[in-house]
Formats: C-alpha cells, structure tokens, sequence
C-alpha cells in the first residue's frame, strides 16, 4: 500500500533549509562523506551560514547541492521541497500560476522551478541517481556525458 505524505509531515520533518540540505546529504552520501583530500569517509560538519560541510581532519569542504537544480539558486531549498511535494500531491499537475500563489514567489520563479523540475523528469540521461521524496515523487539527479565517437560507431 503507497503511503501518502502529508503536509503536516511535511512541514515536521522539513522546517528548515538546513533540514533539507541534511536531506539532500543522506541521500547523496548514504554510506558518509569520502573526502577527497583525505580519501577516506570522515566525519564532516555543517558550516554556518553555507550550504557546505566541512571534513574534520583536513576541513576540505563538500557542497552537496552541487551538480543538482538546487546548485546557485537564489530561491530557499525548503521552497524547492514544498515544491517537489506539491507536484506530488497533484493528479493533473500545477500550473506555474498556482504554483506561485501557494510559494508566495514571482511568477517567473514558480515557472522556472517547475519548468526545471518537469524538464529532469523527462529527461532519458546517461547516468542518474535516483531520489525518493515523500514515498512517492522519484526524483533523478541527472549528470549529462557528452557523446564520444565511440558512442556514434555501430558496429
């Protein structure tokens, strides 16, 4: 039986940005961190004020939202989340136009995070990681490889 998330678990386990950043780190590095200065997995510290963590032997710092859509937008990753659980909660979809009024969020924003959203969706990529939310939404980190002249010969 599909369990459904509901909005007040949603609000309980995911109250603040760093709570989702600690959401993005479990998923991304479910056996710990491997630094890479140390190559060994170290136990590393959130930093203040940053959405990084710091290696506590070499204070090499991991950005896990790196390589993500959530990597250098200016819009609060808790606002992404709620995103991500309204698309699940909706059986036709939501329109950028609601999308902004329940976020409070320009138009050209809820467009943009839906439009981005929708687009890792669709995608068929090359290499992925695959990312549950709320027991329902699969969402896949996509990493694009460029075609090598191998990938072009059949054989």
């Amino acid at each position: 039986m599909d369990q459904q998330f509901t909005l007040p678990q949603f609000l309980l386990q995911f109250p603040t940005d760093e709570s989702c950043l600690e959401e993005v780190k479990k998923i991304r590095f479910p056996k710990g961190i491997t630094c890479s200065k140390c190559k060994q997995i170290t136990r590393h510290y959130k930093v203040k004020g940053r959405a990084c963590y710091s290696c506590k032997q070499c204070r090499n710092h991991v950005y896990p939202l790196s390589g993500t859509l959530f990597e250098k937008s200016p819009t609060p990753l808790r606002l992404w989340f709620f995103t991500l659980f309204l698309m699940t909660q909706t059986r036709d979809g939501l329109s950028s136009k609601q999308l902004q009024k329940e976020l409070g969020v320009t138009y050209k924003t809820a467009w943009r995070m839906r439009k981005h959203i929708r687009s890792l969706m669709e995608q068929k990529p090359y290499h992925e990681h695959k990312w549950v939310f709320f027991n329902k939404f699969e969402f896949k980190l996509v990493q694009k490889q460029e075609p090598t002249n191998d990938d072009d010969f059949e054989g």
